[in-house]
């Protein structure tokens, strides 16, 4: 069996380590904990593509390299090109609606207002496996600045914790073969 892990976020220095990149945070330590090989630059699929295994499984991990709003079209590419179905990809993505470090985990749905998700879904329609990790909510900065943001250090330590407990929530259940609807604290 063949998974398709994808982690979105926005490509460039300037973007590393702000809370819409939470989807490559996990990816990177995902591809760590795993000893997958090196993300490499594949132009045809727009990402950049690393290869594991994670129990009997074949993994394929995508940084798609569009930018956010963009996103579809890498994961798009890579699914066709692979063949692989959306009941076997799984979509990281920050969001701003769950509290800060809160995780959940969902098959299908709505994009939520999430133009990366929005983009995965015209692209790879909307039954796929969707990773959404807590950013907390803006407050008084609107939404479109805050995701730029850098995490503050208190934040770095929820956030790192939520990273950890995702992917370890991931190996487990690939090498089970059982993804399931769950929220993780």
């Amino acid at each position: 069996m063949i998974y398709l892990i994808v982690g979105l976020g926005n490509p460039g220095g300037e973007y590393e380590k702000t809370r819409h990149n939470v989807g490559f945070m996990v990816l990177d330590k995902l591809a760590q904990k795993v000893n997958s090989e090196n993300f490499t630059a594949v132009k045809k699929h727009k990402g950049e593509i690393a290869k594991t295994r994670i129990g009997e499984s074949e993994v394929i991990l995508l940084k798609p390299q569009t930018y956010m709003n963009l996103s579809g079209e890498s994961l798009g590419s890579v699914m066709a090109y692979y063949k692989i179905e959306g009941k076997n990809t799984i979509v990281i993505a920050d969001d701003a609606n769950l509290e800060l470090g809160q995780v959940r985990i969902r098959f299908s749905g709505e994009a939520g207002g999430h133009k990366g998700l929005g983009s995965a879904i015209s692209h790879a329609g909307s039954d796929f496996w969707r990773v959404r990790v807590g950013i907390g909510g803006s407050g008084q900065v609107p939404l479109e600045d805050y995701v730029l943001q850098k995490f503050t250090s208190d934040e770095e330590k929820i956030i790192k914790d939520a990273i950890d407990k995702t992917v370890s929530s991931l190996i487990e259940s690939i090498s089970e073969r059982e993804l399931e609807n769950k929220t993780i604290n």
